[in-house]
């Protein structure tokens, strides 16, 4: 008996060791871009939506998520009296005598203000219901209304809202004789996390590859080496939209030539200002201000690209955002909540070779080592360093910023004396899956990896 045991042991050492040269050492073998990505959400504190993901494309698209994220209404994450029927060469999902619930997954890696939308029909005295909730549980983070129009199975808007990174579901209810043929929500202007070209299904992780989505993923590109001289502007640069008395006070300042006020400083109804600024060339810019938190700011760049500053005290430098910026005048508008003030901002363009994200990734404490294929142990060292930076640089405090003064003024409404011009955006290849939410107005971007669940591998 025991020379048959040990036969069978020795069999099974020499088969694992012929396996050896033909999958490799797991330890040593290189990591594939599907492999790096799901450790990288994982790395986010997002196993739910690697758990939701069964697709490469699927992971693949919650990091890059350019485009609307898309759901036929037969791809639910979880369904309660819901019927999965064809109609009109559609599968559409529909309620019987009772209501039905019906839930999409959500995962968020940037924050912003995501627009949910989708195709319904049925009764307009019962419009559908949908609320966003994070996926382990909690309250609803907001409540939408889909009131169908005259069109059956026609694009309904909800409305947005702002989402911190995070898993989350869209949880629609159906009412009887309802039915739901499509989902989507479109992100805000955001800057993809995806290695140079994309994902690709087969490709090999690459040192390049690492270090650009890793620091994509921290938020932290303002670490990346200037590549010219910055520009600075102060709070008189800024032209002051409410509160009223104010945006009087800093015009008749301005028209006397006195530029002594150079500090914006919010009181407890909140301040909005506006300034224009020029990008000599094409490339990424960095947003950085010399702000004194106070209960939370809003900075919204070209009407499109949102950060949050959270609420603190202590005053210093904050970086804003970066973004790839088209050459030409863009637009940035501030809003201050109670006690939040501004007294610099500076905007500098950076080296963005995928060489200056593995020095800007070293600066930050992870060498990423020379250029060529990832080891599985880099991988999971760098997923740990995500893990350890992202939490302590992404507080996730939402939007409490007020969104409009109390009693808006005249000169709150008041234009700037020159309208900046902003570049219009290039549509993505492809045919629309329906009239489009809102046109961001950033700059053309290159087209990201699909986003439309199960696209591909």
């Amino acid at each position: 008996m025991r020379s048959r045991l040990k036969t069978l042991v020795l069999a099974a050492v020499v088969a694992t060791a012929a396996l050896v040269p033909l999958f490799g050492d797991p330890r040593q073998t290189p990591v594939t871009h599907p492999l790096w990505a799901r450790m990288l959400l994982r790395a986010l504190d997002m196993t739910e939506a690697v758990r939701t993901s069964a697709q490469a494309s699927e992971v693949f698209s919650t990091l890059s998520w350019r485009d609307s994220l898309s759901y036929p209404a037969e791809r639910y994450l979880q369904a309660q009296g819901a019927v999965v029927r064809d109609e009109a060469g559609q599968r559409i999902v529909t309620a019987g005598p009772v209501p039905a619930e019906v839930s999409y997954a959500v995962a968020v890696v940037q924050p912003g203000d995501y627009q949910v939308r989708a195709r319904v029909s049925g009764p307009s005295a019962q419009p559908a219901t949908a609320e966003v909730l994070p996926i382990a549980g909690g309250a609803a983070v907001k409540t939408f209304t889909f009131v169908p129009g005259p069109q059956p199975l026609g694009w309904v808007l909800g409305g947005s809202v702002h989402l911190d990174p995070g898993s989350y579901k869209a949880q629609f209810l159906i009412p009887p004789g309802g039915s739901l043929a499509q989902v989507e929500v479109a992100p805000p202007c955001v800057n993809p996390i995806e290695p140079p070209g994309g994902w690709q299904p087969t490709a090999v992780t690459t040192t390049h590859d690492l270090a650009v989505t890793a620091l994509k993923a921290l938020d932290a590109e303002a670490e990346l080496a200037p590549a010219a001289e910055p520009v600075e502007k102060t709070g008189a640069d800024f032209q002051v939209e409410w509160p009223e008395e104010l945006a009087v006070q800093r015009a008749s300042a301005t028209a006397a030539g006195d530029l002594s006020v150079t500090r914006l400083q919010a009181g407890a109804g909140g301040l909005r200002a506006i300034v224009t600024v020029d990008a000599p060339e094409p490339g990424l810019y960095s947003f950085e201000a010399l702000v004194t938190p106070g209960a939370g700011q809003r900075w919204l760049l070209d009407g499109c690209r949102k950060a949050v500053v959270c609420p603190g005290a202590a005053p210093g430098w904050r970086p804003v955002l970066a973004q790839v910026l088209a050459k030409g005048r863009h637009l940035l508008v501030v809003t201050l909540a109670d006690g939040a003030s501004l007294d610099r901002l500076r905007v500098e363009r950076k080296k963005d070779a995928a060489s200056d994200y593995v020095a800007a990734l070293r600066r930050l404490g992870f060498d990423a080592g020379t250029e060529g294929p990832v080891s599985r142990a880099t991988a999971l060292e760098a997923a740990r360093f995500v893990r350890e930076k992202r939490r302590d640089r992404l507080a996730g405090c939402g939007d409490t910023v007020p969104r409009e003064p109390a009693a808006p003024s005249q000169v709150a409404q008041q234009p700037l004396a020159a309208p900046p011009a902003v570049n219009p955006p290039v549509p993505p290849p492809g045919p629309p899956l329906g009239p489009p939410i809102a046109a961001p107005i950033l700059p053309p971007q290159q087209p990201a990896t699909p986003t439309l669940p199960g696209g591909g591998p």
